[in-house]
C-alpha cells in the first residue's frame, strides 16, 4: 500500500494561514488561490508560490555568514548508464503567445560530450526562439565560447561580428565585421 503525505491545505479563496496554525518551516497550500505559504523563524508568514500575481515561485536563502557559496542549486542526473551526448539538465523560460499556447521562449541546456572517467567533457547551450523556432545561439565548451552559424555579436557602439558560410570559405573561418572603427584580428587556420 502506498503512503500518502498531505500538507495543510484550504479550499477557501483568500484564506491565509496564521502563526498559530503553522509551525516554523511548515508548508500549507491554498488550493483555490493556487498559493503556497510557510512560516519563517521571525514568525512572519511568507508566500512561497503565487500563481495569480506572478510573484517568485522559489526563493532560496542561505543564512551562512561564512564565505562559502550559498544557496546552491544542484541539478544532478543520476543515470544508470551515462553516455556521450546525454542531456543532463535544462532550465526553461516559458510563457504564452497571443494564441494562449505555452511556448519555451528560451532555455539553457547542459550535455555530456564525453562521459569517460577522468576525461569528462560537457557543453552548455543557450537557446532562444526566433521566428517560431527554438535555435541554439551560443555554446560554451572547454575550448571557449562558440557563436552558432548565422548569428552575430553586436557591441554597444554598433559594431557587430557574425559567422556565416561564404562560397569557397568554410563556416569555421568565415567572419564578417561591420564597424566604423579599425579592427585587428588574429585567426589561426588549419
Amino acid at each position: 500500500m502506498a503512503n500518502v503525505i498531505k500538507i495543510k491545505r484550504s479550499e477557501s479563496a483568500g484564506s491565509i494561514p496564521t502563526t498559530s496554525s503553522l509551525a516554523v518551516g511548515e508548508i500549507c497550500m491554498n488550493i483555490a488561490d493556487q498559493k503556497l505559504y510557510t512560516r519563517k523563524s521571525d514568525d512572519s508568514i511568507v508566500t512561497i508560490s503565487d500563481v495569480a500575481t506572478g510573484k517568485s515561485s522559489l526563493e532560496l536563502i542561505s543564512d551562512d555568514a561564512g564565505a562559502t557559496a550559498g544557496p546552491t542549486i544542484d541539478l544532478y542526473r543520476n543515470s544508470f548508464s551515462p553516455f556521450d551526448s546525454d542531456d543532463i539538465g535544462e532550465i526553461k523560460f516559458q510563457g504564452e503567445n497571443d494564441n494562449s499556447d505555452k511556448v519555451v521562449y528560451a532555455k539553457i541546456t547542459s550535455k555530456v560530450t564525453d562521459a569517460t572517467a577522468s576525461t569528462e567533457d560537457a557543453i552548455l547551450e543557450f537557446h532562444v526562439q526566433e521566428a517560431g523556432s527554438n535555435e541554439t545561439v551560443i555554446q560554451i565548451k572547454g575550448d571557449g565560447i562558440h557563436i552558432t552559424s548565422g548569428n552575430k555579436i553586436t557591441f554597444a557602439d554598433g559594431t557587430s561580428m557574425s559567422t556565416a558560410a561564404t562560397s569557397g570559405i568554410s563556416e569555421a573561418t568565415a567572419t564578417t565585421i561591420a564597424t566604423a572603427k579599425a579592427v585587428t584580428m588574429a585567426i589561426a587556420l588549419g
